[in-house]
């Protein structure tokens, strides 16, 4: 018979097999996307920092090691790269600081009321918000411009209607991000609201209970139990919605050619003329880096703003 030690031993080592095995088999789960991660983001960063320290001519194909200096032309003034990247960044920065806050408040307003109209057609509501995001960009894009179209778009003949003049959305600055930002909105909306509209079904029915007992208002409910409620959610969406301004792309190039001008083009624009146009990678990945590191200083502070208002 098996003496008492021996039994525990036994004991303790199948139980430290058996937390092995769960180990390994919580790794094999989370190995496909550190795979991916791997594959399709980490080295792809740690490329495009290589390139951007070479001087690199697509054409010539013969890279020369140039330092920083590609980082250096992009911050001294009287440069290509300083003057094409700077201009570009602050119509990049403008859209930004339009359409987060614009698309944030939008998505949680539209989701308020999809989640408050009659049960039956909230799934209908959803539907149809949400379509939209499931369409590429290249077809919203092409559909937008129709309906933008100064001689025989579908905007312009409804002002006509009215007895307003026709408006050419593409001849004016404002009239230019006008198209953007809508057709922006009307894409991307549906995906932030289902967002909102999760988090607005989680929060217990018991707090507005106890809220409308102590005779709370609307407005009183909204401040002190469904915005403290849905803070993660809105912060998600405030840092995507960035991250998403920033990289903004398809919109302005299918809408308005970054015209008139030079007033919608934007930093990704830039970057892939210089990388595309002008066959410079080395500056275009210099770009993408920089660009990359101002997109993660937003984030910082919007991390840090939200984290010192829930304390």
């Amino acid at each position: 018979m098996e003496s008492t030690v021996e039994i525990a031993k036994r004991k303790k080592s199948h139980i430290k097999n058996k937390q092995l095995s769960d180990k390994l088999g919580s790794f094999l789960f989370v190995l496909p996307f550190l795979v991916a991660f791997t594959l399709f983001l980490l080295i792809p960063i740690i490329y495009g920092i290589y390139i951007s320290l070479f001087q690199w001519n697509l054409l010539d194909n013969i890279p020369t090691y140039v330092g920083l200096e590609n980082y250096i032309q992009l911050f001294t003034k009287g440069s290509y790269t300083y003057e094409v990247f700077v201009s570009t960044l602050g119509n990049t920065m403008l859209y930004a600081v339009i359409t987060v806050p614009l698309f944030t408040t939008a998505s949680l307003g539209l989701a308020i009321l999809v989640n408050n109209v009659i049960p039956k057609l909230t799934g209908l509501f959803r539907t149809i918000f949400f379509f939209p995001y499931v369409l590429s960009l290249s077809v919203i894009g092409a559909a937008w411009a129709l309906i933008f179209n100064p001689g025989a778009g579908l905007l312009n003949a409804l002002l006509a209607g009215i007895g307003l003049n026709p408006v050419a959305w593409n001849a004016t600055p404002g009239g230019a991000w006008t198209m953007i930002i809508v057709t922006s909105l009307w894409w991307g909306i549906g995906f932030n609201m289902l967002l909102f509209i999760n988090a607005l079904n989680n929060i217990s029915n018991e707090l507005y209970e106890a809220a409308d007992i102590d005779g709370a208002s609307i407005w009183k409910k909204f401040m002190c139990i469904t915005l403290p409620s849905i803070q993660p959610i809105m912060m998600y969406v405030v840092i995507t919605s960035t991250i998403g301004a920033f990289n903004l792309y398809g919109q302005p190039l299918l809408l308005t050619g970054g015209g008139p001008g030079t007033s919608t083009k934007v930093t990704m624009m830039s970057i892939l003329d210089e990388a595309f146009i002008r066959h410079q990678l080395g500056s275009a990945s210099a770009m993408a880096v920089v660009l990359g590191i101002i997109i993660g200083l937003f984030i910082l502070i919007q991390f840090i703003v939200t984290h010192r208002k829930e304390k």
